[in-house]
């Protein structure tokens, strides 16, 4: 009754048409931080050794974000068509997540991974970010993913993830990675397993 009601509200209000009404779906929302995890995957590591998480960041949303600083009396009086804020990513920032759920990041790295050989051989190969939200009980919702470099490393270029370095003990973004890799594949003559 609710949705009925409320789509109604935002059909009279022109802020949704009936199409995108017919197209649309229910999705759960988590109530939590938003964290992108970026991993890179390298088949040409030893066993056990293949996936690194390289970093963390988080999105600055427009216009979420504005209406998260406003207290709720005048959040309550918006426009009927602002009072629903978009989420649109407008830029990032470096994160680090509690080292208690480092463990459980990286069991969503390899279940990924796996999936993506079950389904797309030969599977992810490279970077790739897990777009997560975490609940106050420290459970792990995966909303979106991205088979590539995700926009959020770019706050890493000039400095490296945090994770990355750690791994590496060097400055270590996304990119320097890549280039890592692609060379150590040249140099043992790998290429072919590590391009498609």
């Amino acid at each position: 009754k609710e949705y009925q009601e409320k789509s109604a509200a935002l059909l009279a209000e022109g802020v949704i048409d009936q199409a995108s009404l017919d197209g649309a779906r229910i999705e759960r929302y988590v109530i939590g931080p938003v964290f992108n995890l970026n991993f890179f995957y390298s088949p040409l590591a030893e066993e056990g050794e293949r996936l690194e998480l390289l970093g963390v960041d988080w999105r600055f949303e427009s216009s979420l974000d504005g209406h998260v600083r406003l207290p709720a009396p005048q959040q309550m009086t918006m426009p009927l068509h602002q009072q629903i804020p978009e989420m649109t990513v407008v830029g990032h920032n470096t994160a680090t997540i509690r080292e208690s759920l480092l463990e459980k990041a990286f069991e969503l790295g390899e279940k990924f991974i796996t999936a993506s050989k079950e389904h797309y051989d030969p599977g992810i190969i490279g970077p790739f970010c897990l777009q997560t939200c975490i609940d106050k009980d420290m459970n792990y919702y995966i909303y979106d993913v991205a088979p590539r470099l995700g926009g959020g490393t770019n706050v890493h270029v000039s400095v490296g993830h945090p994770y990355g370095n750690a791994t590496w003990r060097k400055p270590m973004s996304s990119g320097r990675r890549i280039a890592m890799e692609l060379r150590m594949a040249a140099e043992q003559d790998r290429l072919l397993e590590v391009l498609t």
